[in-house]
């Protein structure tokens, strides 16, 4: 075999390349690009180191790194314990905001908030035994209908003994208006578990938020009759029963001086049209008339 001569190799790197075009007409050639081999060389692995830092600053400083499959690095694991520290508080956060919603249920609703704890609790199925449906009796009903009743009297007298007849603060009274206008039947008498005022009206007048809130219950109940619940700011509540339809949904904002409700005289615990109003503040009832002008 014939060795290669230092002359060859010299010219095996200084040989060129050459691009040229074409005239279709005349067949005349015009060289366009001419490159030695060595040139073409190095052009290409400078071409291929380039890429490469391109592509590695990509992935090691921009959000692409995560599609790699690789283990967690030290930021990744403290993001995922901040994570789920953030979902433990929003759960115990919608826990206290169910307790709250179903404290508002029981002022509504007539019934005592223990009851209605218990009947979310028996709602759950279960699965081991089945129990046969017990007939009740109109008796037993209207006995356990009482019972609650004096529960629930009871409950809201020793509340009212033990926090006092709490006035309103009057900065949080002085924007609220009449919900309706109209003489007032019965009045405020907590003595009597009567922990609101009934104002008389005609059918189908507008019932009207007292200020801007936020519905917290809108529902029907044999004594009350069609009512609804507003919660206003600083925690003030008003309550409007035995209306003859409802124009709000659960958890739809109000402003001040919108229709809420029609009056009527649904439930058990009305004799003719109007509407019994409560203000609440602070979990404690208090004399709507002294802070509404109802006239």
């Amino acid at each position: 075999m014939s060795e290669i001569s230092d002359n060859d190799k010299q010219s095996w790197w200084q040989e060129t390349f050459q691009i040229e075009m074409v005239d279709p007409e005349t067949l005349q050639r015009k060289p366009i690009l001419h490159i030695r081999r060595w040139k073409m060389i190095a052009l290409t692995i400078g071409l291929i180191l380039f890429i490469s830092l391109v592509v590695y600053a990509f992935i090691a400083f921009t959000p692409a790194r995560r599609l790699l499959p690789t283990k967690y690095s030290a930021l990744d694991a403290t993001e995922i314990i901040q994570l789920r520290s953030k979902v433990d508080e929003m759960e115990t956060i919608l826990g206290e905001q169910n307790l709250y919603i179903t404290t508002l249920q029981g002022l509504i609703s007539g019934r005592p908030i223990d009851s209605l704890q218990r009947e979310d609790t028996l709602a759950v199925p279960s699965t081991n035994q089945t129990v046969e449906p017990v007939q009740k009796s109109e008796e037993e009903m209207e006995l356990r209908e009482t019972l609650e009743m004096e529960d629930r009297l009871r409950s809201l007298r020793q509340t009212i003994r033990l926090g006092g007849n709490r006035d309103a603060n009057p900065g949080q009274a002085t924007k609220i208006m009449a919900p309706v206008i109209g003489p007032v039947g019965k009045g405020y008498d907590p003595a009597v578990s009567h922990f609101g005022i009934d104002i008389l009206a005609p059918k189908n007048t507008a019932v009207k938020s007292i200020a801007d809130g936020l519905v917290l219950q809108s529902d029907w109940t044999v004594e009350t009759g069609n009512s609804i619940m507003i919660i206003h700011d600083n925690g003030m509540i008003s309550v409007y029963k035995h209306n003859s339809s409802l124009l709000k949904d659960k958890y739809e904002k109000v402003t001040q001086g919108e229709a809420v409700a029609i009056v009527g005289n649904t439930g058990t615990l009305t004799t003719g049209p109007h509407v019994h109003f409560e203000l609440w503040i602070d979990g404690f009832p208090v004399d709507p008339a002294k802070y509404i002008n109802f006239q």
